[in-house]
């Protein structure tokens, strides 16, 4: 038996294929119908191509996931370290005697209440 048809069997044993549509499929068939995504550690976070981090989803799942999971939380990655990039850079310069930048940083015109 070859490693083909053992993954094909062991996709199948998912349940998201069923039987019967499974049975009119050869087992390259059945396995181009799924992608592994890198989960837990995304690919993108340096996720390892290692057993423990790939769950095997169908196309459609997988591209559905990482359109309302993945790319929100990567982006929120990306405005955090924006974020801390910048207060890091404002901490360095706080240091070193720099004053303030100006702008939103300053106390409002307005009178408070």
């Amino acid at each position: 038996m070859s490693r083909t048809v053992q993954l094909a069997s062991a996709l199948l044993a998912l349940g998201d294929v069923p039987h019967d549509h499974a049975k009119l499929m050869t087992a390259a068939q059945i396995i181009s119908l799924y992608q592994f995504d890198h989960y837990p550690v995304r690919k993108s976070d340096g996720g390892p191509y290692e057993p423990w981090n790939l769950v095997p989803r169908l196309i459609a799942a997988h591209r559905a996931k990482t359109a309302t999971v993945d790319q929100p939380e990567m982006a929120k990655d990306r405005r955090i370290a924006q974020a801390q990039a910048l207060h890091d850079e404002r901490m360095v310069a706080k240091a070193a005697g720099a004053p303030r930048p100006a702008g939103r940083w300053q106390w409002p015109k307005r009178r408070m209440r």
